[in-house]
């Protein structure tokens, strides 16, 4: 089939308000009486708080408020387990975690006045490494995680917040009869979303007691329900405003620390706005996940895969909050297949708790670590059976109406076409030119869920507007909505107009 716009090189539509300056992102809402907010942090990975004392901060000339973890609801907050609090009381997880928040006149004076916050605190043994999380004897950061709303019900120690298991035949009766069995360990590090624009958010309570927001987030009406439970409120007493998303890559699905500017904006009576700098962005946000993954494979004499078994170990941080899938796993993991055919398979992917940094989703959750696992493992037992890693590969692709090593059934698998094609365009086999170097890699991806809607209007002179709540957050979303529209409805792109709503 033919389009006649879709797929087209097209202007973007949001290009010129973008490259001129003109768009508004989150940092830049200014309103009549604008509060800045700045939150103070622990400095410690793991204490207790003795003493919060603010009057050195209040009695600063500019400061409205100092809210402490007493000063607003015992809350836990979460996407699928709720294990945060939104500003702890009493104990200290991870260095970066909020413990007071102020509000001034200027970002300055709300600087100064977060280092003038006296926090006494008694510091606490701290574990930083999963495997030492999981030991005997090891500092036990969450004493009754098993009572948290959304937790699972497996926990092997305290400091697991999840583990996830498939087993599909029997892969040890597989090695038995493997006639080689390889086994590898790869490591990868904790890793940040690198978006260019930091978290930050404006609050107000309009004169109707509505609640308004404007904030770096990629999900406008999962923030609407993540704050009406969080600060106690209807729904329809809040109102989210969308704004350009200044780079998101899984990193801007959480409400963080919109709630405090709420309850800033309700003690002071007056809009509040927090931007987050990129020290805080590394503190506190929410980042990739590390992770340590060990996978043990037996191939026949001819190079096929009989069996395979995974472990992998990812560093959760301190809460667990940020995981929106319900078992509170990463599914990544599910990748330890690769796209290859593995009939007998068992799987075991354990998150921990530590005393780092919580982490959530960088774009594909705990896939980069496990496809970078997977794929080091078939170079590797490639190279020790002195095989050409494409025709290895070539060898265990996964066909038509089989079955990934997790057990979903494929349709319309083009695994063997995109690797020929690949292996045509990138000259597989002939000389490199110096310095030159030259890889493969294959994987799959099961696209993610999600709601969207879409409001058409034809309006009396011909043209099309589109109205949408679904924020761009640099992927060019709302120019694909203007494709669409054109396409089906067979008029100009010029006479489909995109029109960005709230909640």
């Amino acid at each position: 089939m033919s389009h006649q716009v879709v797929g087209k090189p097209v202007g973007r539509v949001e290009g010129p308000e973008k490259v001129t300056g003109k768009a508004r992102y989150a940092a830049d809402f200014l309103l009549p009486g604008l509060l800045w907010a700045k939150v103070v942090r622990s400095p410690l990975p793991h204490a207790r708080i003795r003493r919060i004392n603010g009057d050195k901060a209040k009695a600063l000339p500019g400061v409205l408020a100092v809210l402490t973890g007493r000063d607003i609801p015992d809350v836990l907050h979460g996407r699928r387990m709720l294990d945060l609090p939104l500003m702890t009381r009493d104990r200290v997880r991870f260095i970066g975690e909020p413990v007071a928040v102020v509000a001034a006149e200027d970002p300055d004076v709300a600087e100064e006045a977060a280092t003038l916050v006296e926090v006494d605190y008694e510091e606490l043994p701290a574990v930083f490494d999963p495997f030492e999380a999981m030991r005997e004897g090891a500092p036990v950061i969450h004493e009754n995680p098993a009572a948290y709303q959304g937790a699972p019900k497996e926990r092997p120690h305290p400091n697991v917040q999840s583990v996830h298991r498939e087993k599909h035949g029997d892969p040890e009766q597989g090695f038995r009869e493997a006639a080689r069995v390889f086994e590898h360990t790869f490591r990868t590090p904790l890793a940040h979303q690198g978006y260019i624009e930091p978290h930050a958010a404006v609050v107000a309570i309009d004169d109707n007691g509505r609640v308004q927001v404007w904030a770096s987030h990629k999900m406008p009406f999962r923030l609407k329900a993540q704050l009406a439970q969080v600060i106690q409120l209807p729904p329809d007493r809040i109102r989210v405003n969308l704004v350009p998303v200044g780079g998101d890559f899984g990193g801007k699905g959480f409400a963080t620390d919109v709630p405090l500017c709420y309850f800033l904006a309700r003690a002071t009576g007056r809009p509040i706005k927090m931007v987050t700098t990129f020290t805080e962005e590394l503190q506190a946000s929410n980042p990739r996940h590390p992770s340590v993954i060990t996978l043990k494979t037996g191939v026949d004499r001819d190079g096929r895969i009989v069996a395979r078994t995974a472990r992998a170990v990812f560093n959760g941080g301190a809460y667990a909050a940020f995981k929106p899938i319900p078992n509170v796993n990463i599914h990544g993991a599910d990748q330890a297949g690769g796209v290859y055919r593995i009939p007998p398979f068992e799987l075991e992917s354990i998150v921990t708790y530590t005393n780092c940094v919580p982490c959530g989703h960088a774009r594909s959750p705990g896939e980069p670590q496990m496809i970078f696992a997977v794929e080091s493992h078939t170079d590797m037992m490639a190279h020790e059976l002195q095989m050409d890693p494409a025709k290895f590969r070539m060898l265990n692709l996964i066909g038509e109406g089989e079955h990934l090593a997790s057990g979903h059934r494929l349709e319309r698998v083009k695994a063997r076409e995109t690797l020929e094609a690949a292996l045509k365009a990138g000259r597989w086999g002939e000389p490199k030119r110096p310095f030159v170097g030259r890889g493969l890699s294959m994987s799959h991806r099961l696209a993610g869920l999600g709601e969207s809607f879409a409001r058409l209007r034809v309006e009396m002179n011909g043209t099309v507007t589109v109205i949408t709540a679904t924020p761009d957050t640099g992927t060019g979303a709302h120019t694909v909505f203007q494709q669409i529209a054109a396409e089906v409805l067979e008029v100009p792109l010029s006479q489909v107009t995109v029109q960005v709503g709230n909640t």
